[in-house]
């Protein structure tokens, strides 16, 4: 490891649970808002309403329901 993360280890190592804890929510909120923005940047080209899912949605309920 290079010296630089060496350092910031010990530093979060020192400090106490409670900050630990809340530098984890920090860290952990970043990351889901970093996935949240590569998975929207992939999908962003597609144009589908919330109303055309549901109905799609609906349709594939009633195909599966009539080969029951």
């Amino acid at each position: 490891m290079s010296a630089t993360l060496d350092r910031i280890i010990e530093e979060v190592r020192q400090l106490l649970p409670d900050e630990q804890r809340q530098l984890r929510d920090v860290l952990d909120r970043e990351a889901r808002t970093a996935e949240l923005r590569r998975i929207q940047g992939k999908y962003a080209h597609l144009t589908t309403s919330s109303e055309s899912f549901a109905a799609r949605k609906a349709e594939e309920i009633a195909l599966e329901d009539r080969r029951r």
